[in-house]
Order: structure tokens, then C-alpha cells, then sequence
């Protein structure tokens, strides 16, 4: 499982060393709704993005994913790469998951 941090200009998301290889840079990327938040779809791993990241994603400096490779034992992560999303994307997702979410979010 993945993890994410909260960053000034953006996400940063921890992958397990050993499982999906991270195909960075990824040229096709896209963010899509998901009933928890959103998903980020590059061409071999989904990225899970509880809504409150997106919130994070919408109010901060930057919309960059920094991603790091670690295993349980390692000390120091491995930096693998970095992607920018578009905000108006971003936004469009988060407007859409408001859009659906169940009325007790209304």
C-alpha cells in the first residue's frame, strides 16, 4: 500500500520497493472520481487519493507528486521521479466526488 504525505506544493507518495515498477516520466496521465476521492492513472499503477488530499491538492502552492521508493527496513527513501497535475483537473474531480458524494456531505 502507498503512502501519501502532504507537502507546500503537492503530494508526496511512498511505494513499496519490489512491487509495480513506477514508469516515470509518465507521458499519460489522468485523474478520475473514485467513491472514496479520486484515482491517478498512469500507465501501470493507480494512485488512491482519499478526498482529503484532493482537498490538499486544490488549496496548495503546487500540484506536483513527488514519488519515493522504500521498503520497511530502509532508512532513506529513494526518490524515482516527479509529475505535475493540472488543477483544472483537480478541481473538475473534487467538483464532480462533491457532485455524487452521499447528502450527509451536503
Amino acid at each position: 500500500m502507498d503512502k501519501i504525505l502532504l507537502v507546500s506544493d503537492g503530494i508526496i507518495v511512498v511505494v513499496v520497493a519490489g512491487q509495480d515498477e513506477l514508469d516515470l516520466p509518465a507521458e499519460n496521465v489522468g485523474i478520475s472520481v473514485a467513491e472514496y476521492g479520486a484515482e491517478i492513472h498512469m500507465s501501470n499503477k493507480t494512485i488512491c487519493l482519499p478526498t482529503s488530499v484532493l482537498e490538499h491538492l486544490e488549496g496548495s502552492d503546487g500540484t506536483n507528486i513527488y514519488f519515493y521508493e522504500s521498503d520497511p527496513y530502509q532508512l532513506v527513501a529513494e526518490y524515482k521521479g516527479s509529475i505535475e497535475l493540472i488543477r483544472d483537473e483537480i478541481l473538475k474531480v473534487k467538483g464532480a466526488w462533491e457532485y455524487q458524494a452521499p447528502s450527509q456531505n451536503h
